[in-house]
């Protein structure tokens, strides 16, 4: 087994910081070293940072892949599947299973998960489930206008009959209830 990186034994926030210029690809790795050395980093080499870049290179590789293929899934299955909060979960975890596919097969590690037409089927099981929080979601807003229309109604019934005026309604429907104006087909 090979040695400890030089740049695994730094402190977190200074590998947090060199990946994050790694990523941004904003300097060189000669320029990066120089940037370390001025900070005080000692006893990182040019070769080390080389290694880390290719790493966050194929990682970033991967996100792109991911994304690609999950974004050809749901195109697929129809862009419904990724409205709604549940709609863009449920992507965000198929976007998870997908990239975590991925780096097994860049790591070359055997995998008994999916292959792509199972990739396909959870896919379309993600647009059913979407599709059924929708429907859930629609049910439950048009509960909500009947229960508002209903109160409505109910609220200038009464005041009719308590011999209140038109704008005393009104005013009252807009306070109480936030229905400037009413709902003229309660």
């Amino acid at each position: 087994m090979g040695r400890k990186s030089t740049l695994r034994r730094l402190p977190p926030e200074i590998q947090t910081e060199i990946n994050r210029i790694l990523s941004e690809g904003r300097l060189t790795l000669d320029e990066l070293l120089e940037h370390l050395r001025g900070i005080g980093v000692e006893g990182v080499s040019r070769s080390a940072l080389g290694r880390q870049k290719q790493k966050i290179d194929k990682v970033a590789a991967k996100l792109r892949q991911s994304r690609e293929i999950v974004d050809a899934l749901v195109e697929k299955t129809g862009p419904s599947t990724a409205e709604g909060k549940q709609g863009r979960l449920l992507v965000q975890i198929l976007r998870k299973l997908v990239y975590d596919h991925l780096e097994k097969k860049l790591l070359g590690e055997e995998e008994e998960g999916p292959d792509n037409e199972g990739f396909f089927f959870l896919a379309k099981a993600l647009k059913e489930m979407s599709q059924a929080a929708r429907l859930e979601q629609d049910f439950e807003a048009k509960i909500h206008d009947r229960i508002q229309k209903e109160t409505i109604k109910a609220v200038e019934t009464s005041a009719r009959e308590a011999g209140l005026s038109a704008e005393t309604v009104e005013a009252i429907k807009s306070r109480i209830l936030g229905v400037p104006g009413g709902v003229k087909d309660a």
